[in-house]
């Protein structure tokens, strides 16, 4: 039996399906969401039952489809009103006091639009009537076509899509950092909030009151969020949907001009002087001494220091280039772009120190790592135990992170250009060095109020 043996006329699928030929007819042509066709015998349409039972069951959640998937043939006058097919509409041209004003239905919204078409003196209605269809027709030429990607996903959730296609063709690509941070939002946020949602029907809408209503895990009741937390939601949410927007699973990301809630005011970081900072890394041995001062001298990332390897220290050209990274000293990765692109400039007193160095270690070929202990790589954690235990004979609280910002402001408070010290600390953006790592302190704010004091000094108060 050949396959068009099996193929249904639409009288024979009304039969099979229990619905009506007008259903059929008006959602395979008029439909935004047609009713697959198998083929064509002359001019007329053929269907696989099948595939048919797919299409509604895919569409469950609309009341229509489901009515007539589970056989209810008098809903149909009650269903929901899908727009009309977009090719073919004409419109309607009303006459509203002195003027003409066109009412169509907008693709693929499906929204009523009404436009001005001119005063009653300057055209006709023919006129008018011409000037509406000309506004439809580059409508429809302009509206985004059905991909088969999309007639595939009918009935795809948001977490359906996220397991089968996001973690398999985009979570190998991310930075293990990047990983670490997306699926805990993913897997406490995301998906609780919108996974059991249909992909191609989520809304901006939805998005922005998810957005909106995000609260603190641990104390919901608590109005604060860290305003990053949100953001990252939002960039995980956007990273999802635009990728399903690349790969032809929806015509356009809802992600789109979501608003964030205001942020409050950053905390203000503490940092240490300058001799509680060289206090610290004396109190460290090797190879925590050296890593601990290379981290606070070139105001690098802890993951771009434990990942150099002496061939990346260009000790002729003194400039050291960042080109890897371990994340918690394990997994091997690549730096960003941007950090890969820029040498940081090394000083006679660096090349000395590192050659120093590199002669005491034992694993001095290009491909070795430069910081190692008893020849295996350093571990982040261990890392941070041994910096936080020196700094807490201090009293102070420091990490390496600690030490990017304050290498950045001590930069700064010595007269260097801010976008030198961009430059230093890797940073692709100028506001992230301006508003995130340069941090103000009490005497630079008591020169300030010094200088703006002496600018107008003339008669007293009466």
């Amino acid at each position: 039996m050949s396959d068009n043996d099996r193929w249904l006329t639409i009288a024979e699928l009304a039969a099979k399906v229990s619905c009506s030929t007008s259903f059929l007819y008006k959602h395979h042509k008029d439909s935004v969401d047609p009713i697959p066709v198998a083929g064509y015998v002359g001019e007329r349409p053929r269907f696989d039952l099948g595939t048919v039972r797919n299409w509604l069951a895919a569409g469950q959640l609309n009341s229509t489809y489901s009515a007539v998937a589970n056989g209810n043939v008098m809903i149909r006058d009650r269903r929901q009103k899908l727009m009309a097919r977009r090719r073919h509409q004409k419109g309607v041209v009303q006459l509203r006091g002195e003027a003409f004003r066109g009412l169509y239905w907008r693709y693929p919204e499906g929204k009523r639009k009404s436009v001005p078409l001119g005063s009653k003196d300057a055209v006709t209605r023919r006129q008018a009537e011409k000037a509406l269809q000309e506004i439809i027709d580059k409508m429809e030429r302009e509206a985004p076509k059905a991909t088969t990607q999309q007639v595939g996903a009918r009935g795809l959730t948001v977490k359906r899509y996220i397991e089968d296609h996001y973690m398999k063709e985009i979570w190998p690509n991310l930075k293990p950092s990047t990983k670490k941070g997306y699926r805990q939002l993913i897997e406490t946020r995301v998906i609780p909030e919108i996974g059991e949602l249909e992909l191609g029907r989520v809304s901006r809408s939805d998005i922005q009151l998810m957005i909106t209503n995000l609260r603190p895990m641990r104390n919901p009741g608590h109005e604060k969020l860290a305003h990053c937390t949100v953001k990252n939601c939002r960039n995980v949410l956007a990273s999802i949907f635009r990728e399903a927007e690349l790969g032809g699973y929806i015509g356009r990301t809802p992600v789109h001009k979501i608003i964030l809630p205001p942020r409050y005011p950053r905390r203000v970081m503490v940092l240490p002087d300058v001799d509680a900072v060289q206090t610290i890394v004396d109190d460290l041995r090797e190879p925590y001494h050296t890593l601990t001062w290379f981290v606070a001298t070139m105001g690098c990332r802890i993951g771009e220091a434990l990942g150099l390897k002496w061939g990346a220290v260009d000790f002729e050209g003194k400039v050291v280039w960042f080109l890897t990274a371990r994340y918690e000293g394990k997994v091997e990765h690549l730096t960003k772009g941007h950090r890969s692109d820029t040498p940081v400039y090394l000083t006679d007193f660096e090349i000395e120190r590192l050659k120093v160095f590199k002669a005491l270690s034992q694993h001095r070929g290009d491909d070795d790592l430069v910081f190692l202990d008893d020849g295996k790589p350093l571990e982040g954690q261990h890392c941070r135990g041994a910096l936080q235990k020196a700094a807490k004979k201090l009293g102070v609280h420091l990490t390496y992170h600690g030490l990017r910002h304050w290498a950045a402001t001590m930069l700064y408070r010595a007269g260097v250009p801010l976008k030198d010290i961009q430059a230093r600390m890797g940073h692709s953006r100028y506001p992230t060095t301006a508003e995130w790592y340069i941090e103000n302190d009490s005497e630079g704010q008591r020169a300030a109020a010094q200088i703006a004091s002496g600018f107008l000094r003339g008669k007293e108060v009466l």
